[in-house]
């Protein structure tokens, strides 16, 4: 007996055009990108952080002018210099913005994906995977964790073609190394 077949929750004229995206680009490398709303999404988030950090910040100074003896100082400044580091590396990544992301290729008649991040290519031949997971919520594919031959982690979150991604994936990557979990049983 064959085990059930597990699909997304795709509306059918979705399912149409990816299966027509996939056909024209069969052979082909495809590259995927991060898609602008997910780096919308972060960059709001991150600005929520630089400001509730700053908040701290002037938090610590305040204790810092009230403070009595010289060792009353150490843990607001301790505090500044960490949270000054905090702010400095999330405002570096609002101003990357679509390059602070890696990007993925694959190439289809070799079964390879290449994952390239701050001028940093890595090469993963995909039937060579340990381990290929599809993280859902809510019936839909939110990220996908890649575990390569080598010990290295690759998890691919917000990308603009998702489905073609999965779809792509589930294809060249052997049928025994994929696995779908729900997204808080990481």
């Amino acid at each position: 007996m064959y085990p059930p077949v597990q699909c997304f929750a795709v509306h059918p004229c979705e399912f149409i055009r990816i299966t027509k995206l996939l056909q024209t680009r069969k052979g082909a490398k495809m590259q995927f990108h991060v898609s602008a709303q997910k780096v919308r999404k972060d960059r709001r988030w991150a600005t929520g952080l630089i400001l509730v950090l700053g908040l701290c910040c002037v938090a610590l100074l305040f204790k810092a002018v009230r403070v009595e003896a010289a060792s009353d100082l150490m843990l607001p400044i301790a505090g500044l210099v960490i949270l000054a580091l905090t702010i400095f590396v999330t405002f570096r990544h609002i101003q990357q913005g679509a390059a602070a992301y890696p990007s993925l290729m694959l190439d289809e008649e070799k079964h390879q994906a290449a994952v390239s991040y701050n001028s940093v290519v890595v090469q993963v031949d995909l039937l060579q995977v340990k381990n290929l997971r599809f993280q859902t919520r809510f019936g839909r594919v939110k990220s996908i964790i890649l575990k390569a031959d080598s010990g290295q982690i690759f998890k691919l979150v917000g990308f603009e073609n998702m489905d073609v991604l999965i779809a792509t994936l589930e294809r060249l990557v052997p049928a025994d190394r994929v696995s779908r979990t729900a997204f808080l049983h990481q």
